[in-house]
């Protein structure tokens, strides 16, 4: 698909919700199928971002390769994790090749692989108990610092 003529003006945090939203949409995939479960929660995340129904549409569609550059904050690259092993979990169900592909997406974002032993069993786990991404992200903050 080519670039619009506007897309060269979107401004960095622009370009990175949608390479996020990229990220999403391939979780979702990953087992070859988005079902409703996962295609609301593309709507909505996509909304969060700021996204017109549109350019979720195109997205959705597009196989654009990602050429993420992830947020400085580690809140905000915590924020995007969380919020695709939440779309791997979407489907009530956590298939090796989405975890495979979260795990990549968590080094993508700036994690260090030593850290992901921790870090992803702490968003599974709490995603599927209902705890917040706010205390997902105290937790993980206070045994990220014991380490």
């Amino acid at each position: 698909m080519a670039m619009k003529f506007l897309d060269h003006f979107d401004h960095a945090e622009r370009k990175q919700g949608k390479e996020h939203f990229i990220h999403l949409v391939q979780i979702a995939n990953a087992d070859g199928k988005i079902d409703d479960a996962e295609q609301q929660m593309l709507n909505r995340l996509g909304s969060k971002l700021g996204l017109t129904d549109l350019e979720i549409e195109e997205l959705m569609t597009s196989n654009k390769q990602s050429s993420y550059i992830p947020p400085y904050e580690l809140v905000k690259r915590f924020e995007q994790l969380y919020e695709i092993v939440k779309m791997v979990s979407a489907d009530g169900e956590f298939s090796d090749d989405e975890l495979k592909l979260a795990n990549g997406l968590a080094l993508k974002s700036g994690f260090e692989e030593a850290e992901l032993p921790l870090l992803m069993p702490l968003l599974i786990d709490g995603i599927k108990k209902g705890v917040d991404e706010e205390d997902l992200f105290a937790v993980y903050k206070k045994k990220r610092m014991s380490r």
